[in-house]
């Protein structure tokens, strides 16, 4: 953060290391939200390149065939409604009703710092599981040698997981109903970091 500090030309002293904590936190709030629309990107690219096929066939591919991918975005849900506290009202994995293949239905419970912590968890796990989930199966696709069918097994899972990493626009509304509980916290931090290093 010590270069960040530097590049704004503030110098290094406790309100302009705070200034730039305070921006970073806000900046580091938004990164879930930057890769979940870029692998909503890549989700419409896949779509319109199979759609050259059919557009139904392209459909029916990213949000059918890909259901593994489903599955996990699901799972993550639930886990982190579990994990913080949150009552679940609702589960399901597979649904196709008004374009939303699954969902997980909760109620946040607990003080309302605890409620907007839920929200914000619950609604971003998708994102935060895909990218971890994938950056270890793509390590083990190409690090270790597989059968062809090995190999279209693992890049099936793959894509299928990159096609459901995304926030919906309910995790994306939730997100930010709850995220904001952690900007004053992590820009403390931040700046405690700066202050001591």
């Amino acid at each position: 953060m010590h270069q960040i500090i530097s590049w704004f030309g503030w110098g290094h002293e406790s309100g302009a290391v705070a200034a730039v904590s305070f921006m970073v936190a806000v900046a580091i709030i938004f990164v879930p939200v930057v890769a979940g629309f870029a692998l909503y990107a890549l989700e419409r690219l896949q779509i319109k390149l199979l759609g050259m096929i059919s557009v139904n066939f392209a459909y029916a591919f990213v949000n059918f065939v890909t259901f593994p991918g489903t599955f996990i975005h699901e799972t993550s849900h639930l886990i982190l409604a579990v994990v913080t506290g949150a009552k679940v009202t609702d589960v399901c994995m597979f649904e196709n009703k008004d374009g939303c293949l699954g969902h997980v239905s909760y109620c946040a419970r607990g003080p309302f710092p605890m409620q907007m912590v839920q929200h914000a968890l619950i609604a971003v796990a998708p994102t935060v599981v895909g990218f971890t989930v994938g950056y270890f199966l793509l390590q083990y696709i190409i690090k270790t040698p597989h059968t062809w069918w090995g190999y279209i097994g693992l890049w099936y899972l793959f894509v299928s997981l990159v096609d459901h990493s995304t926030m919906s626009d309910a995790d994306l509304k939730n997100y930010f109903r709850g995220v904001w509980i952690f900007i004053v916290p992590l820009a403390g931090i931040l700046f405690a970091c700066e202050m001591i290093i």
